[in-house]
């Protein structure tokens, strides 16, 4: 279907005004159009206040202070009747928060607040009761009292909610039955003869119609404004057309975009939520650090002071080797699959923010990854002490630290990646052993290698030892040659 008017046209491949191709890409464009999904993508450890308030700071002009940035949160929160519950958590399936018409409503004013000229809403009264419905409808009402043209879909609406209409287009099969002026429908469906029964709800009757009758049928009886070239008719298309008209004006008259926040302001604030997050939503920490201690103590008990033992035994060596080798991999699987379940979830969230301009993707990596870079080593702290001295590693604790702390950061990178790539977490847990396929690679082919250095030393009667001690971090003082003794067999050569 193609709509057109003297100022605007709008097909199937692109919408433009007084000639102008509507870029949605444009920053200037997000600022003068919103839109507000079906379901609501708010962070669940925000509150109400501090969600428009991160919205207003990053969508807003830069040079705008602190105190303009507050007191535009504090004008819209009261706008929406918000205040009572300002400082209450969103929250989500899992978080208790603000009811489900108050999240509504705070999903609405994080996208009022750049004030734009058009406002799109998919379904805003799903999954809300009639008093809730009908207070979200109101406070819409009054955004258009202010200038704002405000659109969306609804099925079926109180009789209540019908009468903040101003306008209605109902729509069958993607064509359109009828649009105009809510008060002009009882009149068009009696010319059409279908006219509405007293004391009935005027939703209910047009829903009814479009149901029960065909296409046929209502083609024939004049529904669609396209094929209507009675008074009637003609009076409803001069109608719309003045409405359209009105309305690209109020985007024409849209202001200039304003100059956003920098680099490093997106990232301070990012970061900010990203710490408001941790403190608020302690449950996913406590069971991180538990798993953590769980299975660093179970590596401990199982290899209780193995790297301690003589080497004489290449047993002995194999064990404190398989030591170190869960010692890794535990720290690799705990702080993986955090980072692995972490974006799908936030999924929603970073795609709202970010095609409505708040921030760029480098900036919200680098907060998310910072967060992720202090809590993996504060993680691999406390698996390392536990190991460390539980096996009786007595190569340095700093190398030791360090390289298993590198290997944790990798392998948090590649689930970062690979949930990046996926929607949802199932789909990510399911990936996971893809994550760590290169490091047991890895693994055999170095075990392989170490049996070979091992037979090879034993025919060349190398003192490899030391190198050997390098990467288990054993004993390697017990491995070097003294000079001014006898050249000493290698014990591991002995063991071939």
């Amino acid at each position: 279907m193609t709509n057109s008017t003297k100022n605007a046209h709008i097909d199937a491949d692109h919408v433009t005004w007084n000639g102008r191709a509507l870029d949605v890409t444009d920053l200037g464009t997000r600022q003068t159009i919103a839109f507000v999904a079906q379901d609501d993508s708010l962070p669940v450890t925000s509150t109400p206040r501090e969600a428009i308030m991160f919205s207003a700071r990053l969508r807003l002009d830069k040079h705008k202070t602190m105190e303009e940035i507050s007191e535009i949160t504090e004008t819209m929160l009261a706008q929406l009747h918000l205040l009572a519950c300002a400082d209450t958590l969103v929250g989500g399936a899992l978080l208790k928060g603000i009811s489900g018409g108050e999240r509504k409503r705070t999903s609405v004013g994080v996208e009022l607040v750049t004030r734009p000229k058009l406002v799109f809403l998919d379904e805003p009264t799903s999954g809300l009761d009639s008093f809730n419905a009908l207070e979200l409808l109101r406070v819409l009402q009054q955004v258009a009292s202010t200038g704002s043209a405000v659109m969306l879909t609804i099925h079926q609406p109180s009789s209540e909610i019908w009468e903040t209409f101003d306008r209605l287009m109902l729509l069958k099969k993607g064509k359109v039955m009828y649009e105009g002026r809510r008060e002009l429908v009882n009149e068009k469906f009696s010319a059409c003869g279908y006219p509405l029964p007293p004391d009935y709800n005027p939703a209910d009757w047009i829903m009814y119609c479009a149901q029960s009758a065909t296409m046929e049928t209502l083609e024939k009886a004049g529904f669609f404004p396209v094929n209507d070239f009675s008074a009637h008719g003609k009076k409803l298309q001069q109608d719309n057309a003045k409405a359209l008209a009105s309305q690209v004006s109020k985007l024409d008259a849209a202001a200039p975009p304003s100059d956003r926040v920098g680099f490093k302001t997106q990232v301070k604030w990012l970061f900010a939520r990203e710490l408001k997050h941790l403190k608020r939503n302690t449950h996913p920490l406590r069971t991180r650090t538990a798993m953590t201690v769980v299975i660093s103590l179970l590596c401990g008990v199982l290899f209780f002071e193995a790297a301690k033992q003589s080497y004489d035994s290449f047993i002995n060596l194999q064990t404190a080797f398989g030591a170190l080798m869960l010692a890794m991999m535990a720290n690799m699987f705990s702080t993986t699959l955090p980072a692995l379940v972490a974006f799908p979830e936030e999924r929603p969230v970073f795609l709202r923010e970010y095609s409505a301009g708040c921030y760029s993707v480098v900036a919200y990596f680098i907060a998310r990854l910072t967060m992720e870079i202090c809590i993996t080593a504060a993680q691999v702290t406390v698996s390392t002490l536990i190991t460390y001295f539980m096996v009786g590693f007595t190569q340095n604790y700093g190398l030791f630290w360090l390289v298993t702390y590198v290997m944790a950061l990798a392998s948090t990178a590649l689930g970062v990646m690979i949930g990046s790539a996926v929607s949802e977490p199932s789909v990510a847990i399911e990936l996971l052993p893809a994550v760590f396929m290169r490091e047991f690679v890895e693994s055999v082919v170095y075990i392989f290698g170490l049996a070979a250095l091992v037979s090879s030393a034993e025919k060349r009667k190398l003192h490899s030892a030391n190198m050997l001690a390098l990467f288990v971090f054993l004993q390697p003082k017990s491995y070097l040659r003294d000079s001014s003794s006898p050249r000493k067999r290698c014990p591991i050569g002995s063991l071939g």
